[in-house]
């Protein structure tokens, strides 16, 4: 009996079964997707650690170092495993030139460093996650690199200087375990010992990375802690396994939650889908049902004979949607393969993905019992008797066509349809409103990093060029070659010099780590604070979110820092958002000393009508060694991994909106003009044709749709920018920068089109209608 009542159903009721398929289709499959990323995110990055032997802790440090005083806290300390000091030459961008590029990468803010392949660990490793070796005359270019300028094995990279020039041929793309991720701009290209000393006799800066092999890597900041108290050099930045782990995984771990997002919105819409389609399946049926009861049958059997089919199509849809995301597999993953390689598929990247199926179709069944629980209040004698069940409507005297002022009667019965019974049509308002949401969101998520103005989020204020000079033996005659040069160029209407320098401050446990501190003048580019303002005098020091939340400071509070051999007691004036050097920074006005200073920051602006690029053509050309930068271009520099993988997400929000808006409109007013049809027939025997009617219908979706945009651009503006901060470390509150034309225009009038070409075709069987209701 079963078997007959489901293919009476699903003849019956084809597109409407095919919308819900599709709806929890689409939601198994992305559920199954972000499962999928997430365990082969864990999985590579797992497998890069474990072949390349990251170290658990480095030091960065630029200067003089006594190698033999390492080596002894090396071997007294009895959590090191193993230790080695690697040395980087930092090559300026001005002199490097990849492929068959004519333009150097004096433009990029990427800091380009040239190492010999380690010995003992922290290897660089080739695209099939090998330890590579390079011969004299190759090289080694990271994944960075090849992706951005679309290089191939056995192209060249020139490195030229004055009278010096060397060129290579590639013959390997390294990952690196340190530098692989995108959003980290320092990037290690792998020569041979020989051509390494070649090129460090005639350029470049060194840089030294202290580098620790622990017995128990959980014990990281247990010796973080002796570390600093050794006196050993400490003032540039300190790295550890697990912000390594962070830093690999944060781009591809983003992506995994907009989908993660867009697959529950998925699973809410599919939910209020089965609200509406069950609950007109009891209207329709309401007669049969008290039927049933009055025979004997309890309300337990008569849900069960309505749940064969809802478990069967939750069965067959997480099915389907799980072998697709298994099919599609490779899309989802193409940028952890590339950056850190697939790690060996175990048992769970095959349970994990299907839970999430089975997760999305249990959700399903668990609904459907929850909504059919109504079968426990239905009278039979009410049933009999009535024939159908009793909604009710609201509103009737609020809509009357003899109060109306609208000239077309067509308008105001669409309109006072959707008023009189907006409880049905809501279910049919808060999808779109989910659909308005899901396609804006990650739009204007995608729009905000991608724009200039999100250096505010980098902890920096708004300028047309930034110039960095990092750590090295000329950096200080450097800086003030610039600061004169600036002085007298005219072209400059204002610009602000910046020192990082290193400090020590007390954690709320006590003990005194490391911290770095921007000192300036913040007034000159104003930066955007979360909570409070700028420092103002030499007491006083703001906070990035990140040092804030592990300091335990706010604003108002006291901080001790270490200035030198002089403890500083600083008030917190300012909470700001910085999502560099690992979102832990500071601002102040300190004193502070040369060996302390780890680099400077210049921002200047140029008067109107003086061409940015042109500008930075002629600061190449009088400084040298330094790193010159577009700020239009550094926020996508910095972020291009970041922005890449949400722009897959946006394409795949767009074609979903779309999509669910055709299917649900289809779907709701299928079924409305099938419980319509005695209505319908009234309609036209009083005269009013297919197209008044077409009107009317038109009207009820493009109301609803108006409303629930409406509702969609609003939760996308507030709720949405709280979803997104939370996605990105370092951000606590975010705004979106919003893009009008696409938030306000485009989107809304692409829902506009799929919804009134839905409701075109669903309005045809209007007449088909007609006639079967004139025979009967």
């Amino acid at each position: 009996m079963k078997i007959r009542i489901l293919r009476k159903d699903f003849s019956r009721n084809k597109i409407i079964t095919a919308t819900l398929f599709v709806f929890i289709m689409l939601a198994a499959m992305l559920v199954s997707g972000a499962a999928h990323i997430v365990v082969t995110l864990f999985g590579s990055i797992d497998s890069l650690f474990t072949r390349s032997h990251a170290p658990h802790y480095v030091q960065m440090h630029a200067g003089e170092l006594n190698q033999a005083d390492i080596d002894a806290f090396a071997s007294s300390n009895e959590l090191v495993k193993d230790h080695q000091t690697v040395s980087m030459l930092g090559i300026n961008g001005a002199y490097i030139y990849l492929g068959d590029n004519e333009l150097s990468e004096a433009g990029s803010i990427v800091e380009n460093s040239f190492v010999m392949q380690n010995h003992a660990f922290d290897y660089l490793l080739d695209t099939d996650s090998s330890i590579v070796q390079m011969e004299d005359g190759e090289i080694g270019v990271p994944i960075y690199h090849m992706k951005q300028y679309d290089l191939e094995l056995g192209d060249s990279v020139r490195i030229v200087k004055d009278d010096f020039s060397k060129e290579f041929t590639i013959a390997a793309f390294v990952r690196d375990v340190q530098m692989n991720p995108s959003i980290v701009t320092s990037k290690r290209f792998l020569v041979s010992d020989n051509d390494w000393t070649a090129l460090r006799d005639h350029m470049g800066e060194i840089e030294y990375l202290i580098e620790f092999r622990l017995h128990d890597q959980d014990r990281v900041h247990e010796f973080e802690a002796m570390y600093q108290a050794s006196g050993l050099p400490q003032k540039d930045t300190a790295l550890t396994y697990s912000l390594y782990q962070l830093l690999n995984g944060i781009t591809d771990g983003i992506a995994a939650a907009v989908i993660m997002l867009i697959s529950l919105l998925l699973i809410a819409i599919a939910a209020l889908c089965l609200r509406f389609t069950l609950t007109a399946t009891i209207e329709e049926d309401y007669r049969e049902i008290g039927v049933m009861k009055a025979i004997g049958i309890s309300s337990r059997d008569i849900r069960s004979l309505y749940m064969v089919k809802y478990v069967l199509l939750a069965v067959l849809a997480s099915l389907s949607g799980w072998l697709i995301s298994r099919l599609l597999g490779h899309l989802f993953t193409h940028n952890i393969a590339l950056y850190m390689g697939l790690a060996p598929a175990s048992v769970w990247n095959h349970i994990v993905p299907a839970l999430g199926a089975l997760l999305v179709g249990s959700a399903v069944v668990l609904y459907c019992r929850f909504v059919l629980r109504r079968f426990g209040r239905i009278s039979a004698v009410e049933a009999l008797r009535e024939g159908v069940l009793q909604t009710g409507e609201r509103g009737r005297q609020a809509f009357r066509l003899s109060r109306s002022s609208l000239g077309n009667v067509n308008l105001f019965l669409g309109i006072k349809a959707v008023f009189s019974r907006f409880s049905m049509y809501g279910v049919l308002c808060f999808v779109f409103t989910l659909c308005a949401f899901l396609m804006i969101v990650p739009f204007n998520f995608l729009n905000t990093i991608q724009s200039p103005d999100f250096v505010s989020y980098m902890g920096a204020g708004r300028s047309d060029i930034r110039i960095d000079l990092q750590q090295g033996e000329e950096m200080e005659q450097r800086f003030n070659q610039i600061d004169g040069y600036l002085r007298q160029d005219a072209d400059v209407t204002k610009y602000a010099s910046f020192v990082t320098a290193a400090y020590q401050a007390e954690n709320a446990e006590g003990t005194y780590e490391n911290i770095k501190v921007e000192l300036g003048d913040f007034s000159v580019f104003p930066l955007q604070y979360v909570n409070g303002t700028a420092p103002a005098t030499e007491d006083e020091i703001a906070l990035s979110t990140m040092n804030a939340q592990d300091l335990g400071k706010s604003v108002g509070d006291t901080l001790t820092v270490l200035a030198g051999e002089q403890e500083r007691t600083l008030t917190v004036t300012g909470v700001y958002q910085d999502v560099t050097n690992g979102g832990k920074t500071a601002k102040g006005l300190l004193p502070y000393a040369p060996d302390q200073i780890l680099w400077y920051v210049v921002n200047l602006e140029v008067a109107d009508g003086v061409s940015v690029p042109d500008k930075i053509e002629e600061y190449h050309a009088a400084f040298s060694a330094v790193k010159i930068t577009d700020m239009d271009d550094y926020v996508s520099q910095t972020l291009g991994g970041l922005i890449d993988q949400l722009s897959l997400s946006v394409v795949l929000a767009y074609g979903l909106g779309i999509a669910i808006s055709i299917l649900i409109t289809a779907m709701f007013f299928h079924m409305l003009i099938a419980k319509e049809g005695a209505q319908i027939a009234i309609m036209r025997s009083l005269g009013l044709t297919a197209a008044d009617l077409r009107v009317q219908y038109i009207t009820r979706a493009m109301l609803v749709l108006l409303i629930g945009v409406v509702l969609g651009t609003a939760a996308a503006v507030t709720l949405g920018q709280g979803l997104a901060g939370a996605l990105i470390p370092g951000i606590s509150s975010m705004r979106f920068i919003i893009h009008p034309l696409a938030s306000f225009i485009v989107s809304p009038l692409l829902l506009v089109a799929a919804v009134t070409g839905t409701m075109l075709c669903v309005s045809m069987s209007m007449n088909k209608q007609k006639l079967t209701l004139t025979a009967q």
